[in-house]
């Protein structure tokens, strides 16, 4: 299998029977692949330290660390303690084994109450994967870092260094759908799980594919989105946001990251989306920042198309209005009341029915059923229709399956025949109806075409892999191109389908 796939397999592995932590988990993964840190906001109980666990084993013999802070937390309890053998000889040098820096994976939970000789270290480690331990630097193999809390850092407490190095950052919260919650009470919740060892990834292969990451080019189509979006949030925040060059500088090569990991030489418009996940510093940035990449990238991607669509759509609105405006001066469908003599009580409305032979050739629709399938044209009911001879004659009623059809005609929809509705003043109104109709047309025909192009350039971008960014990914560009994403047409298909089988259950 190809690295995409492989990748995908092994997200879905290491999340195995974890609900609603899917976005937590691709975002983690593409931190460990990019070896870049990753900060979780949430309350306690909501799986933050499981995923660290989890990650261990998209490693080969993958190793994890974690730890939950205080305020009285010690540097031994982080980095190891003192070697006291080599302490006697005045050498000061840490057992390293089984603490942070000897892990491929470290955990660190409530991260800002961590003293300043944990940060600093800290900050060494996730810069520089490098730790000084008995005046010796020593490479870590550090490959991610997640750090979590229920709050952001103090300000005027200098967490402002630490805080910056996690380039991801992601607001988690608990369960929210019924189904998933009721699994999670009945089930068993693992913090180990098995990995195909095909699918787990060896840190010869992690440091390979680092170098071929490094080769992935920036695309001119994604550079221009990052000038238009950095001057929108300059424009929409009043100045007030800022995004340092150095955090634009780890976007970039996550970004190379995600292009690499699905398959590309350059990045793309799917690898776009880990922006909204690094650029907020608080709750209420989080979502206003996410707002304007995404009107960003609405206004940047499909644009033209939609205008064009929506012109021609707002032509065929001003037909419409024509149209009703024509039928309100010259539309006069001709009333008989009682007709058959009396046969028929109240008003009814003359259907040439040209298709009735000599004993069904009038054709009478009561005026209220009449107004009832005009009002829902998209819809067909069973409506009673009353025949004979002449107008004179009365021979019986049938119950027909009709709909509405434009403003004067209507449809027997198991014949599929189309049957004009007397009109008083029918020439003038022919006339008018034939040349807006002409026009109605034309537009309809513009809009399918606009249509089928726009769907046509929707599946070029879905073909695209994403596999960090999927599900948003999908809506987004769906929406860019005005057609319906995969997700919500899988639902809309699941729905159908549980109607359908509900009516076959009745019936």
């Amino acid at each position: 299998m190809d690295i995409t796939e492989r990748i995908k397999k092994l997200i879905e592995a290491i999340s195995y029977q974890v609900y609603e932590k899917e976005t937590i988990f691709k975002l983690a993964m593409l931190a460990l692949l990019g070896e870049e840190s990753i900060f979780l906001l949430g309350k306690p109980g909501i799986a933050k330290s499981l995923i660290s666990r989890r990650l261990k084993f998209a490693i080969k013999n993958g190793s994890n660390f974690e730890y939950l802070m205080s305020k009285f937390s010690t540097p031994e309890e982080i980095y190891g303690p003192i070697d006291l053998r080599l302490l006697k000889e005045g050498k000061y040098v840490r057992v390293v084994d089984g603490y942070l820096p000897s892990a491929n994976v470290g955990f660190l939970d409530e991260i800002w109450k961590a003293g300043p000789s944990i940060q600093n270290t800290l900050l060494t480690i996730i810069n520089e994967k490098i730790f000084r331990n008995g005046g010796k630097d020593i490479k870590v193999p550090l490959k991610l870092l997640i750090s979590a809390s229920n709050e952001l850092p103090a300000e005027g407490e200098g967490l402002e260094a630490l805080f910056d190095r996690f380039i991801i950052r992601y607001i988690a919260k608990g369960l929210v759908k019924e189904d998933n919650f009721e699994q999670l009470l009945d089930g068993e919740s693992s913090l180990d799980v098995e990995v195909d060892p095909r699918l787990q990834i060896s840190v010869e292969e992690l440091e390979a594919w680092k170098k071929q990451s490094k080769q992935v080019r920036m695309s001119r189509k994604t550079l221009d989105f990052i000038h238009y979006f950095r001057k929108k949030m300059t424009l929409d925040t009043n100045g007030e946001a800022y995004i340092s060059d150095r955090r634009w500088k780890k976007i970039a090569g996550l970004m190379k990251t995600s292009a690499f990991y699905n398959g590309r030489a350059t990045t793309d418009i799917p690898d776009l989306f880990v922006i909204p996940f690094c650029i907020w510093d608080n709750e209420d940035e989080e979502e206003a920042y996410t707002q304007i990449f995404y009107k960003a990238f609405l206004e940047q991607f499909g644009l033209e198309w939609r205008n064009e669509k929506n012109n021609l759509l707002s032509q065929l609105d001003s037909m419409n209005a024509q149209i009703g405006q024509v039928e309100a001066q010259y539309l006069r469908l001709t009333p008989y009341d009682s007709p058959f003599r009396g046969a028929l009580k109240g008003t009814h409305y003359l259907i040439n029915f040209t298709d009735g032979g000599d004993d069904y050739k009038v054709c009478f629709i009561a005026a209220s059923d009449w107004n009832k399938i005009s009002a829902l044209p998209s819809e067909s009911f069973e409506i009673d229709l009353h025949f004979g001879p002449n107008l004179n004659k009365y021979v019986g009623t049938q119950k027909m399956e009709v709909k509405g059809y434009k403003s004067d005609q209507i449809l027997f929809v198991k014949e599929n025949k189309k049957y004009q509705v007397q009109n008083d003043n029918p020439a003038e109104f022919n006339n008018q109806m034939v040349n807006l109709s002409q026009q109605v047309t034309e537009i309809e025909k513009q809009v399918k075409e606009v249509s089928a192009k726009m769907f046509k350039e929707y599946k070029k971008y879905t073909n695209m892999n994403c596999v960090f960014f999927d599900e948003v990914y999908d809506e987004k560009i769906a929406e860019a191109f005005d057609t319906v994403s995969k997700k919500k047409k899988e639902r809309q298909e699941a729905l159908e389908q549980e109607n359908s089988e509900f009516e076959m259950e009745l019936d």
